[in-house]
């Protein structure tokens, strides 16, 4: 969808993190099918840190398609969309590193808390960039706000349910609650499909007072 409308050139880290979600996806299950499990895990952790830089790169571009309207971004956003980000970082940090799941081992221990840091630190970084443009007045286009709010919602769900693995740990019916978030992002597909599939109305012009 993103390729037949031509939109991935305004969204072009989305585009990436959607392919390589995708061709990732496929390797695993060829991995767990035909491979080692110990080459799956491997493959698994290792792509972890590629998506989670992916996530924070389609923050970044989230933001600068709202805080920078005119081309450029706005005088002091910036400056504020870094500082509450930075916040949410370091809160996202201490809370990862408070947290001591129930019988598994330290390197299992170590996955959970790494998990919950990143998807605490997209859902901050999502809220921080809403907060900037709220407290700036500035408007969000209906692709930008569909982008946002699915990435925010799937961070919420993920960030929930590594909460509650920390603290269960190794506890039995975890899997359910994972595959509840492997579900929402199943549902934030669809919605950014359908929202990208819809035209989006013509931006307003920018005011000279808004401009200024």
């Amino acid at each position: 969808m993103l390729f037949r409308s031509g939109r991935w050139r305004a969204f072009p880290v989305f585009t990436v993190l959607i392919a390589f979600d995708t061709a990732l996806t496929i390797a695993l299950y060829l991995l767990y099918k035909y491979a080692s499990h110990t080459w799956y895990a491997h493959i698994y952790w290792s792509a972890d840190v590629v998506d989670f830089c992916l996530q924070l790169a389609l923050v970044a571009e989230i933001a600068r398609i709202v805080l920078g309207p005119t081309g450029s971004w706005i005088r002091d956003a910036r400056k504020q969309f870094l500082l509450f980000g930075g916040i949410g970082i370091g809160v996202a940090a201490l809370l990862a590193l408070g947290v001591s799941p129930p019988g598994l081992k330290a390197k299992e221990a170590w996955e959970v808390r790494g998990s919950l840091f990143t998807s605490l630190v997209t859902c901050e970084l999502v809220v921080a960039l809403g907060f900037s443009a709220a407290r700036l007045g500035l408007g969000w286009r209906n692709h930008v706000i569909a982008l946002a709010q699915g990435l925010g919602v799937w961070a919420m769900v993920a960030a929930f349910a590594d909460g509650i693995q920390s603290y269960v740990g190794a506890a039995e019916g975890f899997g359910t609650l994972d595959h509840v978030r492997e579900l929402v992002y199943l549902a934030a597909l669809a919605y950014w499909t359908i929202q990208f599939y819809l035209r989006e109305p013509a931006r307003q012009p920018i005011s000279p007072e808004m401009r200024k």
